[in-house]
């Protein structure tokens, strides 16, 4: 028996020693999805005192700086108006995206614990490691009892498409699951809001979906996150997926016959208990979840950072079975600035056009959103750029696959021909070559001059077809 204990107990020591083991300040309750500003990461979760974040700059010691968003003190005047009960200074499950030249948070607010009365905020601000933010007011609000047809306006979760589009999911017990894209100039809903599963009482809460090749992924937390203590948490994590975002999603994954994606209690980690709000961060290749759990240890909630891969089926598998923040050999999805190596200049949409069809050149960079683009992965090495101004595709003109095609933006079809992989030949600059074509970008007639045609081309290995990546 001593020996069965000895071998049980060096096997849990060497599956804990294979996990990424986060330092510094970890608490943690429904974390938004990290976000990076500048060299520094980000982590919104759920405050009592405003909307509280932490940050990183490598994604393992957490709490170098904190804060709030708001206060009990410090709060947008219509929340008290609209819900009189509301608790001062309590902001839930908060997530960030950028667009527009903003970061964007989004937050919820509730009128009574368990009932339908409740809405979704957002404020934006320039920057997020020196913020000043703006409230724009409510996105969705909700009504009505425990039981309600409703979809209760809390947690949000922001995810942009590989067409540039983003959406906002959000729900909880009541009306179930929603989803609906979002207005990227003013922050609120563009579309109605589609129902996706859920509702009448169903435990269902903490939606969040990505993207992977042909799929999209429904993840939601089932079971109760708020137990007294928050060790009792029965929270575990169910996915779903659908080939369209407003679904429908199905289930059907491998782990054993349910939808289960991450259990109750962590098989290796059985401190970790209740593991809540799956956050999704692309960073170089790979795919790095975020959510909270409960350490039973000592009854506390806490972020912890898992990672996700897919199985030969497409379904997501989450495990804390690794031990550094490493490349998977890819970009990061982000917003970025394109600069011709040759030329010092970036890739620009001629005249700050959002018609399609306008003429992609390289201009000296203003900061301007034309000038910027969103780098979307697909998962299959292959990447959209959606102009950040006019929400177009980056796009092999006319499907041409003829050298010297001229570069120029379209509405986003998934075709090849919208399709981009990245090498890096030399360090810290990019080939970008085109799907369809197999030919990279280039300036054409290796010209320096502002306003320069950008074509498609054999790779030659020239200045002129090297290109650097600068996040925004």
């Amino acid at each position: 028996m001593k020996k069965i204990f000895a071998a049980l107990t060096l096997l849990f020591s060497v599956f804990s020693a294979q996990a990424l083991d986060l330092t510094g300040l970890q608490n943690s309750h429904d974390p938004g999805t990290i976000t990076k500003d500048g060299d520094t990461y980000f982590h919104f979760t759920t405050g009592s005192n405003g909307v509280w974040f932490s940050t990183s700059t490598d994604l393992v010691n957490w709490g170098t700086t904190t804060g709030n968003v708001y206060s009990t003190t410090v709060y947008p005047s219509w929340i008290p108006s609209t819900f009189p009960n509301w608790t001062k200074g309590s902001f839930w499950a908060p997530d960030v995206i950028k667009m527009n030249g903003y970061f964007y948070l989004y937050y919820s607010v509730t009128d009574t614990f368990g009932y339908a009365n409740s809405a979704i905020g957002v404020a934006r601000s320039v920057s997020l490691k020196n913020p000043s933010w703006t409230d724009l007011g409510i996105v969705v609000q909700s009504s009505g009892g425990p039981i309600s047809t409703d979809i209760n306006a809390i947690d949000p979760a922001l995810f942009r498409d590989h067409d540039g589009k983003v959406y906002m999911t959000y729900g909880s017990f009541n009306g179930g699951i929603g989803v609906a894209e979002i207005n990227q100039s003013t922050g609120k809903l563009a579309t109605n809001v589609t129902k996706l599963m859920g509702g009448n009482g169903l435990d269902m809460e903490g939606a969040y979906i990505t993207r992977n090749k042909g799929y999209y992924y429904l993840f939601v937390n089932r079971g109760n996150c708020c137990t007294t203590p928050l060790s009792n948490t029965t929270y575990y994590m169910e996915v779903y997926r659908s080939t369209s975002v407003t679904g429908p999603y199905t289930g059907g994954n491998a782990y054993n016959g349910t939808n289960t994606v991450m259990p109750n209690t962590d098989t290796v980690a059985p401190n970790h208990k209740g593991p809540g709000h799956v956050g999704v961060l692309k960073k170089d290749g790979c795919n790095y979840v975020s959510t909270h759990y409960v350490d039973t240890n000592d009854g506390n909630a806490k972020l912890q950072i898992m990672k996700m891969t897919y199985d030969a089926n497409d379904w997501p598998q989450i495990t804390r079975n690794f031990t550094s923040i490493t490349s998977c050999g890819g970009i990061s999805d982000g917003q970025y600035v394109i600069t011709s190596n040759l030329s010092g200049k970036a890739v620009t949409v001629a005249g700050a056009s959002t018609a399609n069809g306008a003429m992609v050149q390289q201009l000296g960079n203003t900061g301007a959103q034309y000038q910027k683009w969103y780098l979307v992965g697909h998962g299959d090495g292959y990447y959209s750029l959606i102009n950040s101004n006019s929400l177009l595709s980056m796009d092999d003109y006319n499907n041409s696959t003829t050298a010297g095609t001229n570069i120029a933006q379209w509405s986003y079809w998934a075709g090849n021909g919208q399709q981009w992989s990245f090498a890096s030949p030399t360090s810290g600059w990019y080939t970008i070559k085109n799907r369809l074509s197999g030919f990279v970008l280039d300036v054409q007639a290796k010209s320096t001059a502002d306003y320069a045609q950008i074509i498609q081309y054999t790779a030659n290995g020239g200045t002129n077809q090297l290109w650097s990546l600068t996040p925004q």
